[in-house]
């Protein structure tokens, strides 16, 4: 049987106690990446209970850290990443902004960066030279659902942390550029990735200024996250099983 990571909507020390006997399961993610009382009853409380649990335990810890480090959560962060750090035992750290993966790398040796699916580059496509930049900055792997980029990953000495349950999003702005000029919105008049999916009819699930208004997985065929497993050496994450 396929070890894997596993990734839950919801924990308390039940559900952790529950994937820790599981032997298939090889470490367990926790954190959320916008508020941590949607994931434990008792917010940043339970993180740092339960994180000390697996920690304590054979599995691996993987952190998700937020979305967004300021000052106002920036010493959960670090407090995290120190109880992590003081286990001296390999552990990772998922991280969207190379602030935190900087702090990260810098001052705790035992945690592995990996870049998170929802640290974003300008463009939809992620460039060679962007991926040479992961690896020189210490990273040593990416989340991922993209079979094509787990090849790509590969090719390039990093692991591809490979989700079998894609996060699906749509973020919009408060007012795109066509509809400032024009007073309409108009999908036909644009080619852009918002309007192109308004105009194709897809279902999609949406932020507003970086707060998640509901979300749905798509899920990875078995036959792609064997391939991956197999071919690429990549880890795989499971978040619905």
């Amino acid at each position: 049987m396929r070890e894997y990571f596993a990734g839950r909507e919801t924990y308390d020390l039940g559900r952790i106690e529950e994937l820790i006997e599981k032997s298939e399961v090889k470490g367990i993610i926790l954190g959320d990446l916008f508020c941590q009382k949607r994931m434990f009853q008792n917010g940043i409380a339970d993180l740092i209970l339960l994180m000390d649990r697996v920690l304590a335990s054979k599995k691996e810890a993987v952190y998700q850290a937020p979305l967004y480090v300021t000052g106002r959560n920036l010493e959960e962060v670090t407090a995290i990443l120190r109880l992590m750090d003081g286990y001296k035992k390999e552990s990772c750290v998922i991280v969207q902004d190379f602030g935190t993966a900087r702090m990260a790398a810098g001052s705790y040796k035992n945690i592995r960066l990996i870049w998170g699916q929802m640290g974003r580059v300008r463009e939809r496509r992620y460039s060679d030279e962007f991926l040479q930049f992961l690896k020189e900055r210490g990273f040593t792997g990416m989340e991922t659902g993209d079979q094509e980029l787990a090849g790509r990953l590969y090719s390039f000495g990093l692991v591809p942390f490979f989700d079998n349950a894609l996060l699906q999003y749509q973020t919009l702005g408060r007012i795109c550029y066509l509809e400032y000029e024009t007073g309409r919105c108009e999908p036909e008049l644009c080619r852009q990735g918002c309007y192109s999916l308004r105009a194709g009819g897809e279902e999609y699930e949406m932020t507003i200024d970086g707060y998640m208004l509901g979300k749905k997985y798509r899920m990875i065929p078995e036959n792609i996250l064997a391939t991956v497993h197999k071919k690429y050496g990549a880890e795989l994450i499971f978040r619905k099983k």
